[in-house]
């Protein structure tokens, strides 16, 4: 049975403050079935009520609000998405409605959650997994002998598949303009097979027209996934790390040095508490090997912690640093709004605990930092051991989002000696908001909206509004790449090395 993949952006808690910074949620999963939610409807008094306050809420204090799309254009939206809801809805169907109106706030960090001990009803499963570049699809794994690694999905069931990609790009919301976190949620985590569930609602047989790698154009037809299948042809997997050996004593986070080189790989996971250790020990044995090149690997990094951040900056940055420039909130104090008793009470303790209202700049509030939170702004300092001065390159791609984005976005600002490899990365280069992500619960529905309350302004001199970090190297997947996982980007890095 094909296995639902989800992505995880890391949530990161502070004890004993119970915030989150910058953080984000798995994509909901409609794969679980209960029959007792299938016949389930909602008023529509209470989805519009429900609409209301988040829409009222936002308004007050999302900090995403009128940054990408003008206040009149989400006033539009929203008035679409309200007149829409005009008879009784599941709450599947209520979030599909919420969802691309959400999305308008183009705001990584603002996603749903189903209400608590909420089963939704099964969908079908493709018979393949598909690449998604460009608004267009080839065919990666296939469990149907017609369909062949490389072949380009033209059309399913009449509909061109750059129909089916746009209403998938409304199923998760993203920072920015940005497109790359879009393909790779389309691609690896299912989302092309949500689109064709939850918008066209597609059940099978499949009438798909697709364009083999010959070029040739040809219909047929195939079925949905029924019980234990597998991919139709096998594949070589390819050992990027054959001329690797792995360092010992560096836990969750893997240090390989290239053999007979001085070339070392650190792959640098969602910032955890704990792994401040990990990188003393892993640039402790990178200074003591004479490493002269260094790739950083933060592809799918989703986040986490930003001051575990700050402290692998330590290691790599030119001269003392800032992570960010400031954080800001549209009232004075997020935790006092109209909205309170909608949002989760601990971790607006949370917040209390490590924040402060600062002084208003222009029509933005600053927001200051508690000691037990830590120093986030202004200058900080480099590392007193291991500093690593030689050819820095770094990995990224479209999850490298929130405190890995700004990571990197600081990293580039104040490191000369750096190259960046991959695809633009999810989080854009200017900021995001988060710092601290509130759960906010609608009162019919309970259905729940994560809800950033501030605005962190990242440590870029200069960036394109809007998109994130764009790499110097772009690099481009073939599907035969995926299903036989050759890492383009390691090889180029090499490449560059050489």
């Amino acid at each position: 049975m094909k296995q639902k993949k989800r992505i995880i952006f890391q949530a990161a808690l502070y004890a004993p403050i119970a915030f989150l910074i910058t953080s984000c949620k798995t994509p909901i999963d409609n794969k679980v079935v209960n029959p007792d939610t299938v016949t389930q409807k909602i008023a529509v008094k209470d989805m519009h009520d429900d609409l209301s306050v988040l829409w009222s809420a936002i308004k007050e204090l999302h900090p995403g609000y009128g940054i990408y799309t003008p206040p009149d254009t989400l006033q539009k939206v929203y008035n679409k998405t309200y007149n829409s809801i005009n008879a009784p809805l599941s709450e599947a169907e209520f979030v599909d409605h919420v969802y691309p109106f959400l999305c308008q706030l183009r705001c990584g960090h603002t996603q749903i959650e189903h209400s608590a001990g909420y089963k939704a009803v099964s969908a079908a499963h493709l018979p393949f997994e598909v690449l998604v570049k460009h608004h267009r699809a080839w065919i990666t794994t296939s469990q149907t002998p017609e369909l062949v690694t490389g072949d380009e999905i033209v059309k399913i069931n009449n509909i061109p598949v750059s129909e089916v990609i746009s209403h998938g790009y409304d199923l998760y919301c993203g920072d920015g303009y940005n497109e790359t976190f879009k393909e790779l949620f389309l691609s690896e985590y299912d989302g092309f097979e949500d689109a064709c569930n939850k918008y066209y609602h597609w059940t099978g047989p499949y009438q798909i027209t697709l364009r083999t790698k010959q070029g040739e154009v040809k219909a047929i037809t195939a079925n949905p996934i029924t019980g234990n299948s597998s991919q139709t042809q096998a594949v070589k997997q390819i050992d990027n790390y054959a001329d690797w050996t792995e360092a010992k004593n560096t836990g969750r986070l893997p240090l390989r040095f290239l053999n007979n080189s001085s070339t070392a790989l650190f792959t640098v996971k969602t910032f955890e508490y704990g792994d401040t250790l990990i990188y003393k020990e892993a640039f402790r044995q990178i200074r003591h090997k004479v490493i002269k090149n260094l790739i950083i690997d933060i592809r799918h990094n989703t986040g986490g912690d930003i001051r575990i951040a700050i402290q692998l900056l330590s290691y790599l940055a030119d001269a003392p640093y800032n992570i960010i420039n400031d954080a800001k909130s549209r009232i004075p104090n997020p935790a006092l709004n109209h909205f309170a008793k909608y949002f989760d009470t601990s971790r607006t303790g949370g917040f209390n605990q490590g924040f402060q209202a600062g002084n208003k700049e222009g029509t933005w509030y600053h927001v200051d930092t508690k000691p037990v939170f830590g120093k986030v702004y202004g200058s900080l300092p480099l590392s007193k051991t291991d500093h690593f001065e030689g050819n820095l390159f770094v990995l990224i791609d479209g999850a490298t989002f929130s405190s890995g984005a700004l990571f990197t976005s600081a990293l580039k600002a104040q490191r000369r000696n750096v190259k960046f490899i991959g695809r633009e990365t999810a989080g854009a280069e200017e900021g995001c908001n988060g710092m601290t992500i509130q759960k906010l619960t609608l009162p019919n529905t309970k259905i729940v909206i994560d809800f950033p309350w501030m605005r962190v302004v990242s440590a870029a001199k200069k960036s394109t509004f809007g998109r994130g970090i764009v790499p110097d190297s772009e690099v481009d997947y073939s599907p035969e790449d995926i299903i036989s996982k050759r890492d383009r980007d390691l090889q180029k890095a090499l490449s560059l090395i050489k």
